[in-house]
C-alpha cells in the first residue's frame, strides 16, 4: 500500500463565495443527463480503489451496508445540486463536507488515524469525476474525444465544484498538463481494494438489489427485464476504466465489448438528438437549464430597447 498522509483540510472554509458552474457550460450540459448515472460509475470505481477511500467507505457507506441503491440515488442528488442548485449549492458543498467530517478511523492496513477528509483522497474524489469525462466519457457522450479547449473548461469548471466543496486547492491540478501528471502519479496509490473488488465482482455477476417492498413474484421478471441495462452498467464502468486499473481489478477488455459500448452509446446519442430534453435531463437539471435559457432571451430582448441604443449626442428638439 502506498502511504497517504492524512493532513486536515486546510482552508476549509469559504474566503468568499466559490464561482458556480455556468448553466450553459459543457458540464452542465452533460452532468444533467439520465447516462450520467452510468458514465459516473467508472468514477465510483476509481474512488473505491483509493485505499483511505475503500477504508472509510467499507465501515460507514450505505453502498457496502445494504443499501447501494439508495446511496446512488442520494449521490446523484448532490451532485445535481452543485451543479445546478443555485444557492442552494453552497449550502450543499457545506452540507458534503459536514457529512464527511465525522467519518474517522483507525486503519486496519496502516494503524493510522484516516477520515473521510484526508487531503489526498478527498481531492481524488472530485478529480475523479473530470479525468472519466476528458479521457473517455467524450467518446461516449459526444461521439468523439473532447478537444484540449474543451477539456480546460471541464477543468475550470470541476474546478470551481473542488472550491465548492471545500476541498483543499493546494496541489490541485490546474492545467491539463498538471492533471496528466497528477493523475499517472494516482495509478501507483490505486489498488484492487476489497471494496473495489466487491463492486466488480457484483457489476460481473449482475447483481441487484432489490427493495424489500416488492413482491417476491415479481423478482424474477424484473431482474430479467434489467438484465440489458445491468450489462450496460458493466460495460460503461470497465470501458472508461484505465487498462492499468482493470488489470489491478482483474478485468479483462476484448474489442467485442468496445464495440458493443460503442454501438450501445451511438444509439443513445441518437436517441438524444431526438428526444426532448424534458425526457433526456433530470428534472432538476431541465428546469434550471430553462430557466437560465429563459433569462438569456430576456437580456437580448432588453438590449433591442431605445434605452440601450440612445445616440452618443443628446437630441435637439425644435
Amino acid at each position: 500500500m502506498t502511504a497517504t498522509t492524512d493532513l486536515p483540510a486546510q482552508n476549509a472554509e469559504h474566503t468568499g463565495a466559490p464561482e458556480l458552474v455556468p448553466l450553459d457550460s459543457l458540464t452542465a450540459e452533460h452532468t444533467g443527463r439520465w447516462t450520467f448515472l452510468i458514465v459516473e460509475g467508472a468514477a465510483f470505481m476509481m474512488q473505491a480503489m483509493h485505499p483511505v477511500i475503500a477504508e472509510v467507505t467499507g465501515r460507514y457507506s450505505a453502498g457496502f451496508r445494504g443499501d447501494a441503491g439508495g446511496r446512488a440515488i442520494r449521490s446523484v442528488d448532490s451532485v445535481l445540486r452543485w451543479t445546478y442548485g443555485g444557492t442552494a449549492a453552497l449550502a450543499e458543498g457545506d452540507r458534503v463536507r459536514a457529512l464527511h467530517k465525522p467519518l474517522t478511523m483507525t486503519s486496519e492496513l496502516t494503524g493510522k488515524r484516516i477520515s473521510a477528509l484526508n487531503t489526498e483522497a478527498y481531492q481524488w474524489v472530485i478529480a475523479t469525476g473530470y479525468l472519466v469525462n476528458a479521457q473517455g466519457g467524450g467518446r461516449l457522450l459526444i461521439g468523439r474525444d473532447f478537444t484540449d479547449s474543451e477539456k480546460t473548461e471541464l477543468l475550470r469548471d470541476n474546478r470551481r465544484l473542488a472550491e465548492l466543496l471545500h476541498v483543499p486547492m493546494r496541489g490541485y491540478p490546474q492545467t491539463l498538463a498538471e492533471m496528466t501528471e497528477y493523475y499517472e502519479n494516482m495509478i501507483d496509490t490505486l489498488q484492487g481494494t476489497p471494496q473495489a473488488l466487491q463492486l466488480i465482482a457484483d457489476l460481473k455477476a449482475g447483481k441487484l438489489e432489490l427493495s424489500t417492498s416488492m413482491p417476491k413474484a415479481l423478482e424474477p421478471l424484473l431482474r430479467t427485464a434489467l438484465r440489458p441495462a445491468l450489462r450496460l452498467n458493466y460495460l460503461s464502468i470497465v470501458g472508461l476504466l484505465d487498462p492499468r486499473l482493470r488489470a489491478k481489478l482483474g478485468v479483462s477488455w476484448s474489442r467485442q465489448e468496445q464495440i458493443q459500448l460503442q454501438v450501445i452509446y451511438a444509439a443513445i446519442r441518437a436517441a438524444y438528438r431526438v428526444l426532448p430534453d424534458r425526457l433526456t435531463y433530470f428534472p432538476l437539471a431541465y428546469h434550471a437549464r430553462k430557466h437560465h435559457e429563459c433569462l438569456k432571451k430576456m437580456e437580448e430582448r432588453q438590449k433591442k430597447s431605445f434605452a440601450y441604443n440612445l445616440p452618443d449626442t443628446p437630441r435637439t428638439h425644435v
